[in-house]
Order: structure tokens, then sequence, then C-alpha cells
């Protein structure tokens, strides 16, 4: 494979990295996130989140309280897109000291020194950081308790000697994980035209006999790569991504019917896809958008 084949396949490879990510990474990002309370996320090149699900995967309370409640989510964005640039620039793994006092690692994902995306570890505290979150009298002006600051001290707290082994480690995994993407690229060639005909038409469930003559090989061919690369049945990653979708829609289009936006993404019976979307998301459909697009308490 050309280098420019190469990196297009990265690209196209991190751009649905949610849905195309094959369990043994995943496996890999829960491990070392559970071992070290420290959360790993995926951005494509001009900065979305990819990696992990935003709504499964939450930030940690400090950083969520602080995003949702005080409305610093632009805030937080911008410093993470500010460093995501300097750590291009520099062409390396950089570390800082976010704007709430959590250390943050930002690393550019490069494929023949081509920018493919960016890699952030972070939520966590160094030892010599203050003891008091740096918004906690605002979020006590605000709500008149400590829920903030209990969240801060829960986050995870490293000597400054664990944190350098640790981003250590971290680099050499990534190191592991691009590599071993790119092996798997005939793989996800393979299955490519199906996971894009399901992205583009969420509302037509598609059968594996269709997707298998999409691609020209056997269903149990399909069914097995599908495995493979996503670590998902062909199945279950359609019904996956339908939901997701449906999620997104449920935040981006606020006065939509819940029945319209359910049969947007294949489902004509409203209460199937209420209780289809309650036990993926652990709350229906009407919950979720409450939660999702209730506005932020503003700091004074």
């Amino acid at each position: 494979m050309d280098k420019k084949s190469e990196m297009c396949f990265f690209c196209h490879m991190l751009e649905s990295m949610h849905h195309t990510i094959n369990q043994k990474v995943s496996e890999i990002f829960d491990l070392y996130t559970e071992l070290h309370d420290i959360r790993i996320t995926l951005f494509s090149p001009d900065g979305n989140l990819i990696y992990p699900d935003a709504v499964n995967r939450p930030n940690c309370d400090h950083c969520r309280l602080l995003r949702e409640d005080l409305g610093l989510e632009m805030k937080c964005r911008a410093l993470d897109h500010k460093m995501m640039r300097v750590a291009f620039e520099r062409q390396d793994m950089i570390t800082y000291t976010c704007h709430a006092g959590m250390r943050e690692v930002t690393a550019p994902i490069l494929v023949n020194n081509e920018l493919a995306g960016y890699v952030m570890l972070g939520q966590f505290r160094s030892e010599s950081a203050p003891e008091e979150s740096p918004y906690s009298r605002d979020w006590k002006k605000v709500k008149g308790d400590d829920v903030l600051q209990q969240a801060y001290e829960q986050t995870a707290v490293f000597p400054e000697g664990k944190i350098e082994t640790l981003i250590r480690l971290f680099h050499h995994l990534l190191d592991f994980i691009i590599g071993d993407q790119m092996i798997q690229h005939k793989d996800y060639d393979l299955i490519a035209p199906v996971i894009e005909r399901i992205r583009e038409h969420p509302e037509q469930e598609l059968q594996l006999d269709e997707a298998s003559r999409l691609v020209g090989r056997s269903a149990s061919t399909v069914s097995r790569v599908f495995k493979k690369v996503t670590g998902l049945s062909f199945k279950q990653y359609q019904v996956n991504y339908r939901l997701e979708r449906a999620a997104a829609l449920l935040k981006s289009k606020p006065n939509s019917p819940v029945a319209e936006i359910a049969l947007s993404v294949g489902y004509d019976d409203a209460l199937y896809f209420s209780r289809v979307f309650r036990k993926h998301f652990s709350c229906s459909p009407s919950e979720f958008r409450l939660r999702e697009t209730s506005p932020p308490i503003h700091a004074a």
C-alpha cells in the first residue's frame, strides 16, 4: 500500500473509530483506564471526538460538572484544540495542566509525517497540584455545596515520577495500536463499503445477504470480518450505529418528535424504539433528550 493510500485508510479508520476499532484495542484502552483511572480519548484531525462514546463513557465527575453545570464546555474544548495544535507543531507528545487543575497529555497521530488525528490522556492530578479545585468557589456560589470539590478530591493523583512512567507506557501503547490497526487494513477495506452503506442510510436495515452481495463475498466471510474488525456482530453493529445516530438527532433536533427520529433511523414502531434505546442508553429517548439539552447553570 503506497503512502497516500495508507494515509487515506488511516484517516477513514479514525473518522469511524468508535464503530470500527477492533476489540483488542478497545480492551487495551479499557484496561489502561481501569488500572490507572485515566481517560483516553481519540480525536479526528479537525479535533472532533471519536472515541470513546461520550454517552456511555463520560468524563470524570469533576470535568463533567464543570462542562455541564458551570457551562465551561467551550472553554475546555478551546484548550483541547489549542494544545492539539501545539503538539502537532512540535510533532511530539506534550503534557500540561489545564485550567481545571487536571494533568493532560496530547499527542498527534502521524502516518508518514502527516496528521491523521490526535490522542489525549488525562483527567488526573499531580501530587503538586493545589488541594482545592480552581472552580470550587464559583461552584459554591451557584450551588451552595461542596460537590465539585468532592469530585476534584476523588480524581486520580500521582507523583511526578509515576506520571512520567504512565506517559512512557502510553507512548508504547500508542505505537502498538497504530501499528496493529494498520496491519488490519485489508480486513477493514473488505467491509468498508458495508459500513459506508449503513452510515449513509440508517433508516434502511441492511440484511447480511445484501451486504455480502455488496462486497462480493459470502455472508459467513462478511460476518466473520465484521466481528474481527469491530468486535461486534453484523447485526449489533448496525443496531448500535442506528441508536447512536438517534441519540445525536435527539440532541440536535430538540423539537422533533421521538417517533419521527425513530423512523429516520429505521424504527417504524416508536414504542419498540424506546425499549431498544433504553436498553442501550439506560434511559428513555425523552429522558436522554432532557438530560442532554438542558441549559447549564453559569457561574456568576
